[in-house]
């Protein structure tokens, strides 16, 4: 096995990192979606934000939360782009996506074919 797929394994393997990793800039290079208009209530940005937050450790909201609304606010959407992965996104074959179930692998592959830059 390559090294580059054992590394990508072993990326989409780790799930939520341990530590929380440092922030990673806006890649112009990348094609992204337009910015959404502002039409969020005050109510419905908290609610946004508590739904992001609640896939992290509780001693990262403070550091998390001012980023993700930065994102919301900026952006009309938030991408949690200290998270994005390393690897390059492209849909591999199936075969090199870990896991037991072929529907598994198969979501996972059709996920980073709809991302493919």
């Amino acid at each position: 096995m390559e090294t580059a797929t054992r590394s990508f394994q072993e990326q989409i393997q780790e799930g939520i990192p341990a530590e929380l990793p440092a922030p990673k800039p806006y890649d112009p290079d990348t094609n992204h979606a337009p910015k959404r208009k502002d039409i969020l209530s005050k109510e419905e940005k908290v609610l946004a934000l508590q739904n992001a937050l609640r896939y992290f450790p509780q001693k990262w909201h403070k550091e998390l939360a001012p980023e993700f609304a930065e994102e919301l606010k900026k952006y009309g959407r938030i991408y949690m782009y200290r998270f994005r992965p390393d690897y390059d996104m492209y849909a591999r074959p199936i075969e090199e996506y870990p896991g037991n179930s072929q529907q598994a692998k198969a979501i996972m592959l059709m996920i980073q074919n709809n991302l493919d830059p």
